[in-house]
C-alpha cells in the first residue's frame, strides 16, 4: 500500500496525440466524416465564466436539500419577455407518476414567476422557447411534443402520448426547435441502433412535412440525435451524440457539414450572435475517452472552439455535467446538470462563487475534493478516474489493429504506465497511475472511517468503497501483468490474445462487469470505478457534503 504520495510524479497533460489534426469547420462535409479518435480533444481552453450555484427560486416541493429531493433539470432558455424558462424531470429524474411541475418561469434575478405541467409528461427531454414566446417540450418516453404559451396554457400537441410511430406520429422525441417561419424540427431516437434516429419537420400547424436520417454513422445518419438548434442563417445543428459529432443541415435535410471538435454533444444552444454552446455530459469515460466534460463555447460560423466551462467532475467515469444548456441575451450560460440535479448559471467575467466542501473531514476531502500530493492538486478519486479514462483509451488503441505488432506493444507500454508508472517515468495520463491512486484513496478513506466521531454512514460506505477497490485493484494488477507479457511477446500470434484480455479488463476496471450474469455488480471483483464513485457519492450525501469529485 502506498500511503505516501509525493509530488515527484510528472504532471502529463491528457492529450491524445493523433496523426490527423482538426480540420477547419468550413471544409466540405465529406472532408470531416471521420472517427473522432482522429481529432485532438479540445480540453485545455480558458474559462472566462464564474459558476453561480445555487441559482433560482424553486417552488414546493422542489426544496434545496438531499440529492434525491432536488429537481433534475434538463434545459433552460430565455424567452422574448426576458424571463428564464426551465425544464425539469421532476424529483426522481422522471415525471411518470410525479406531481411536481415540469416547467418553471423565473425572472432574470431568479425569482419564481410561474410553474406548470404537473402530471403532463413522462420523461421531458427537449426544450425550446420560440420567437413568439411559446414553450415547446419534447416528452421522450411520452412520444409527443407539446406547445404552451408563456402563461402555461396548452396550445398544441404533435404525436400521441404513449404511442410511438412513424410520422405524423413521433418516436422518442429528444429535441425540438422552431424556426422564425413557425416550422418545427424534432429529433427522434434515444435507443441507439433500435431508435428512430431521424429529424422530422412539421408545419406551424403541426402538419407533417418531411423527415430524414436513419441509423448509422455515415453522412446524414444518426445514432441518438439528442439535441437540435438553429443559427442566424437558419441552419440546423443536430447533436449526433452516440456518433460524437454535430451534423449541420439546411431546412430541407441537405447535409452541409460535420463537426467533431465540440466533443460528445448532449445539448446545443446558439445565441443571436451565432456563438454556440455545446454541453458535453458523457465524455471522458468509455463513450469518448480523453475528452473532458463541460460546456464548449465557440463560433457557429466557423466552428472554432474558444472556451471550455469545465464541469465540476470533468474526468468522472460516470455521466455528469450539463446535459441541457441555454444562454440569455446578457451572455449568461445555464447548464442543466441531470445527475447532480442542479441548475448552474455561468456569468461572463464575474467573480467565482465559493464552492462548499471546506468543512469535510481532512481525509474525506483528500478523497473527494483535492489532495496536495496528487497531480494538479486533484482529489484522489478524480485522479483515479482520470487515469482509468486514459487507460481505456490506450487499451482500445492497443486492440485497434491486430496486424500492427509495433502498435500493440507500444500501447501495452502506455497501459502499463497508466496502471503503475515507474518512478520518474513519463507517458500518457497524469503520472500517478491507477493502482497507486486507488490504493491511496482507500488508505485515506480508511483513516477517515477510523477516526473518533466518524459517523455510521462514513464507516458503512467507506467499507463498501474498500471492498469495491479490492476487486478493482485485483483486476488492475492482472491487467498490469498481461501488459508486461504483451510487451515481451515475440509475435502477433502471441500478442493478439493478450491485447484482447487487456482491453476487456480495462473496461471492467472502468465500468464493472456482471461476470456471473446475476443482474448486479458484486463487490467481489465485478464492480469498477463507476460503482466506486457511486458509493463515494452516497458517502458524501450522507455527510451533507457536495456530491462532487474535483
Amino acid at each position: 500500500m502506498r500511503d505516501r504520495i509525493t509530488s515527484t510524479f510528472t504532471l502529463t497533460l491528457i492529450v491524445v496525440t493523433l496523426a490527423a489534426t482538426l480540420l477547419a469547420a468550413a471544409a466540405p462535409a465529406g472532408a470531416q466524416l471521420q472517427d473522432q479518435t482522429r481529432v485532438a480533444p479540445t480540453n485545455d481552453l480558458p474559462n472566462p465564466y464564474a459558476r453561480v450555484h445555487p441559482w433560482g427560486e424553486l417552488p414546493d416541493p422542489y426544496v434545496a436539500g438531499a440529492y434525491d429531493e432536488r429537481a433534475s433539470f434538463m434545459g433552460a432558455a430565455e424567452g422574448p419577455d426576458g424571463n428564464i424558462y426551465l425544464l425539469s424531470r421532476c424529483l426522481q429524474n422522471s415525471c411518470t407518476g410525479r406531481s411536481e411541475p415540469a416547467l418553471l418561469k423565473l425572472d432574470p434575478s431568479g425569482r419564481l414567476l410561474l410553474s406548470w405541467g404537473s402530471g403532463m409528461f413522462d420523461f421531458p427531454h427537449g426544450f425550446d422557447v420560440d420567437d413568439q414566446g411559446n414553450v415547446w417540450v419534447a416528452d421522450q418516453r411520452g412520444h409527443r411534443v407539446v406547445k404552451f404559451d408563456a402563461e402555461g396554457n396548452h396550445l398544441m400537441t404533435i404525436g400521441e402520448r404513449g404511442t410511438a410511430g412513424v410520422p405524423p406520429l413521433v418516436n422518442e422525441p429528444t429535441g425540438v426547435v422552431v424556426a422564425p417561419s413557425g416550422e418545427i424540427f424534432i429529433t427522434e431516437g434515444h435507443s441507439f441502433a433500435s431508435g428512430a434516429n431521424r429529424v422530422t419537420k412539421y408545419a406551424a400547424d403541426g402538419t407533417f412535412l418531411l423527415s430524414w436520417g436513419e441509423t448509422g454513422s455515415g453522412p446524414g445518419e444518426f445514432n441518438v440525435p439528442h439535441t437540435i438548434a438553429l443559427d442566424s442563417q437558419g441552419r440546423l445543428f443536430v447533436g449526433d451524440r452516440a456518433n460524437n459529432r454535430i451534423q449541420i443541415f439546411d431546412q430541407q435535410g441537405t447535409l452541409l457539414d460535420v463537426w467533431y471538435q465540440f466533443g460528445r454533444p448532449s445539448g446545443i444552444a446558439i445565441g443571436a450572435d451565432d456563438r454556440i454552446y455545446v454541453a458535453d455530459s458523457e465524455s471522458w469515460g468509455t463513450d469518448n475517452p480523453g475528452w473532458k466534460k463541460g460546456i464548449r463555447v465557440g463560433s457557429a460560423r466557423d466552428g472554432s472552439v474558444q472556451y471550455l466551462i469545465e464541469d465540476l467532475e470533468p474526468t468522472a467515469i460516470e455521466h455528469s455535467g450539463a446535459e441541457g444548456v441555454g444562454v440569455d441575451s446578457a451572455g449568461n450560460v445555464y447548464g442543466g446538470v441531470v445527475r447532480r440535479r442542479m441548475i448552474e448559471k455561468h456569468v461572463p467575467n464575474g467573480e467565482a462563487t465559493a464552492l462548499p466542501g471546506e468543512n469535510a473531514p481532512p481525509h474525506v476531502g483528500h478523497v473527494a475534493y483535492g489532495f496536495p500530493g496528487a497531480p494538479g492538486g486533484r482529489s484522489l478519486a478524480a485522479t483515479a478516474s482520470a487515469e482509468i479514462g486514459t487507460l481505456v483509451l490506450h487499451a482500445n488503441f492497443a486492440a485497434g489493429d491486430l496486424s500492427d505488432y509495433g502498435a500493440m506493444r507500444r500501447h501495452a507500454g502506455h497501459v502499463l504506465h497508466l496502471l503503475e508508472p515507474a518512478e520518474g517515468a513519463s507517458g500518457p495520463g497524469l503520472g500517478l497511475g491507477v493502482i497507486p491512486a486507488v490504493e491511496a484513496l482507500v488508505s485515506h478513506l480508511e483513516r477517515a472511517a477510523g477516526e473518533a466521531g466518524a459517523s455510521d454512514n462514513l464507516r458503512t460506505h467507506a467499507g463498501h468503497v474498500s471492498a469495491i477497490a479490492a476487486g478493482l485493484l485485483a483486476n488492475a494488477r492482472q491487467a498490469s501483468g498481461l501488459a508486461r507479457q504483451l510487451g515481451e511477446a515475440v509475435s502477433i500470434r502471441r500478442a493478439a490474445p493478450l491485447v484482447a484480455r487487456v482491453r476487456a479488463l480495462a473496461y471492467q476496471i472502468a465500468e464493472g462487469f456482471d461476470v456471473d450474469g446475476d443482474g448486479r455488480m458484486s463487490f467481489d471483483g465485478e464492480a469498477g470505478m463507476q460503482q466506486l464513485e457511486a458509493h463515494l457519492y452516497l458517502l458524501l450525501e450522507g455527510e451533507s457534503l457536495p456530491r462532487e469529485l474535483r
